[in-house]
């Protein structure tokens, strides 16, 4: 989160990947540092903590949409 804090404050728009088990940390996070508007794309934590070789292509495709409106709102 510190790189995407960084590259924010340089008004370069970013998007962090979370899982929904951190997501209460991060946005604390992200209030501290004075980012509380920090875009986050909270995702389900997979099972057992393991992704199959088809899972990232879904996630991204899941995603795609708000990945873009996130990095061209500004």
């Amino acid at each position: 989160m510190i790189d995407a804090f960084d590259l924010e404050v340089q008004g370069k728009p970013t998007i962090t990947v979370c899982h929904d088990t951190f997501e209460r940390a991060a946005r604390a996070h992200a209030a501290t540092a004075g980012l509380p508007d920090l875009p986050l794309l909270i995702e389900p934590a997979p099972e057992r903590g393991n992704l199959t070789v088809a899972d990232p292509r879904v996630l991204a495709e899941r995603s795609l949409e708000r990945v873009v409106a996130a990095l061209t709102a500004r």
